[in-house]
């Protein structure tokens, strides 16, 4: 038999094909109305990958999506988030539930736990290349129950996720609570440390060291002025008395010298004209000698008041020199110490610029765990499917017909080749080696010789 033979076998049994095709047919129909139905619902979330952050500024650098929304599918799958699922659900309270984790065997593990990986196994979360959405696809044989599960495991991982933030922030917020504490105790000791050592050294007070350098330099230049009256002084009082300076100025010499003056040319006159041993003459000589006296004796006054000056300016000089001495001395100290207070000081800025960073840091933690913000959000919340997603109708109805006439025509030609029938020419010429003259089962008659055909 050739390929023709076995085409017209398929037209001749052609009911028998899709009697074939219609019972497989049924089967399906009857294999998809018995099979449990399964639904499937669906809830989204949207990741915002370069949200800013309103406690520390600035804008979120892009992240790796792919790992990041990989990392977010563990998480949704994890069993944090199926037993958040189950506690807010009531599900650890469901009598039913809790009689079969009795049954289980498994009290090895907790009954959220028990609970949770039976919630997470029909979930599906599905990612995609192009955007920063997922798809949390959950499947029950119950579709209001498929849709309420999908919608608690998006709440639930919104939930979890702002968890895993605030979480952290608060453990940092006790950590830098303890850290504020000894930062102001080391700054209290450094303060401590530098008040004592002021105290200790007379640096009270701003600027100390300059008000000190100030005296020390306002000293130097009395002492100065000091030591160039007493050199003064002293050459005044080591001259002649005759020729001092001081008692040729003084007022009463002065006087003196005139008075001194007149008498001395009335004695001159008086000599000449009345001569040496006149009355008049002699009162006059005892005139002149007791003005003279009286100059002698204002000349010692202002000598002696000339070297009290000089011993006063030299003991101010002496007095001076001293005070310049320690004063110059407790600058040095003072010098010394200054560089020891400059360390202390910085101590103290040092212990005050750590209490601040850590005051600054731990209220911004303290804000970021208050602040309850995430980047992911509930961008559709699930409804209960219509139509179920198990098992394919049409799928299953497709290949019912497909599968029917495939093994109808199956079936036909295994008969055919059981019992085979003399169907074509070629078939009759090859059975029965008899050239055929005429096919008298056609509208045309064929008539054959010798490999020719000839129709009338």
């Amino acid at each position: 038999m050739n390929v023709w033979d076995y085409l017209e076998s398929l037209k001749s049994r052609w009911r028998l094909v899709a009697l074939v095709a219609i019972a497989c047919i049924v089967a399906v129909a009857i294999w998809t109305w018995q099979s449990p139905r399964t639904y499937t619902a669906s809830s989204t979330l949207l990741f915002d990958l370069q949200q800013s952050d309103p406690v520390a500024g600035g804008n979120g650098a892009a992240k790796a999506s792919a790992s990041v929304l990989g990392t977010q599918v563990d998480i949704i799958r994890s069993g944090v988030v199926a037993q958040r699922v189950a506690e807010k659900l009531g599900y650890d309270k469901d009598p039913d539930l809790i009689q079969r984790y009795r049954e289980s065997g498994e009290q090895r593990i907790g009954l959220r736990e028990w609970i949770g990986r039976r919630l997470v196994a029909p979930l599906e979360v599905v990612t995609t290349r192009t955007t920063n959405v997922l798809s949390l696809n959950y499947k029950s044989a119950d579709p209001e129950k498929a849709a309420q599960l999908a919608t608690a495991f998006a709440e639930a991982y919104v939930q979890t996720q702002l968890q895993l933030r605030i979480d952290p922030a608060r453990v940092y917020s006790q950590w830098f609570r303890s850290q504020i504490n000894e930062a102001r105790d080391r700054l209290e000791q450094a303060q401590r440390r530098l008040s004592s050592f002021q105290q200790a050294r007379g640096l009270v007070g701003a600027g100390r060291f300059d008000i000190e350098q100030a005296q020390l330099s306002e000293l130097s230049q009395q002492m100065t002025t000091a030591q160039a009256e007493t050199a003064q002084s002293r050459a005044r009082a080591n001259t002649s008395v005759g020729s001092s300076s001081s008692a040729q100025q003084s007022a009463v010499v002065q006087g003196l010298d005139g008075q001194i003056a007149t008498k001395s040319a009335e004695l001159s006159q008086l000599r000449q004209s009345l001569g040496p041993n006149h009355p008049l003459v002699v009162a006059a000589q005892a005139q002149v000698a007791e003005l003279r006296a009286r100059r002698g004796q204002a000349v010692g006054t202002v000598v002696d008041a000339v070297r009290t000056d000089s011993a006063a300016a030299a003991a101010r000089e002496a007095n001076l020199r001293g005070l310049v001495a320690a004063q110059r001395e407790r600058v040095l100290r003072l010098a010394s110490a200054q560089d020891e207070m400059a360390v202390l000081q910085r101590d103290v800025d040092s212990s005050r610029a750590a209490y601040d960073a850590v005051t600054a840091r731990l209220n911004e933690v303290r804000l970021q765990s208050e602040i309850p913000q995430t980047n992911v959000s509930v961008l559709d919340r699930a409804t209960a499917p219509t139509l179920p997603s198990s098992p394919d109708v049409a799928l299953r109805l497709l290949l019912g017909i497909v599968g029917g006439v495939f093994a109808g025509i199956l079936l036909a030609l295994f008969l055919e080749w059981r019992r085979p029938r003399v169907r074509t020419i070629d078939g009759f010429e090859r059975a029965t080696g008899v050239p055929v003259l005429a096919d008298l089962s056609r509208g045309s008659v064929h008539v054959g010789f010798a490999g020719k055909e000839a129709s009338a």
